[in-house]
Parts: C-alpha cells; structure tokens; sequence
C-alpha cells in the first residue's frame, strides 16, 4: 500500500517547482517596499518577496503548486502599484500616502 501512494504522489512532487519572478513595479519610497511585500506575501507560495527602489524592480521565489506569476502581479495592483505595463487600481492607488504617488497626473 504504501508503495502505492509512494507512486500515486511522484508524479505531483516531480512537477512542483520554484520559481524565481522579477517584476517592474512602480513606487517611490519606504513605505511603498512595506505595501508592495505585503501584498505579494498575502499569496500563498510566495517566499523571499522583495522590492529595490533604486531599479523599481520586485522579485520573489514562487511556489508553482499554490500560484502564478499572474495572481502575485494581481494582489500589486489591487495595493494601488503599476506593474509591468499594468495601471495598478486607481481607487487602491488614490488612498496611497503622498510619498508613495509616483504617476504624473499630467501624463494620464
């Protein structure tokens, strides 16, 4: 029996992977870093999230069994954050503090 299970489970172990993703996700400051983490650790299988505010860039190891790329992209810009070429929510992105506005309203 246990041999059994053993190669009933090989086949989902042997496809799940991590992944490394890098995203550009626009932002200012500090604060920003803190909402953009937590909005990409808020999704299961995410590890190691990070955000450099120098090169806008976020990167994070994914766990392909629990999400997607698509889903830790989703939960940036429902926190109000552009990614990649995707406007972030404007209602999410008008309730941000200050510093963390980064659009130039003259360009919209």
């Amino acid at each position: 029996m246990k041999m059994l299970i053993m190669l009933l489970l090989v086949p989902f172990i042997a496809f799940a992977a991590e992944q490394k993703v890098s995203l550009k996700v626009s932002g200012n400051c500090g604060s920003c870093k803190k909402r953009i983490v937590k909005a990409a650790n808020s999704i299961d299988g995410v590890s190691d999230a990070s955000w450099d505010k120098t090169k806008k860039v976020f990167t994070a190891t994914i766990d392909d069994a629990k999400t997607n790329v698509e889903t830790v992209k989703k939960a940036i810009l429902e926190a109000g954050y552009d990614v990649d070429d995707a406007k972030g929510s404007d209602e999410a992105y008008g309730q941000l503090p200050d510093c963390c506005k980064y659009r130039d309203v003259s360009h919209d």
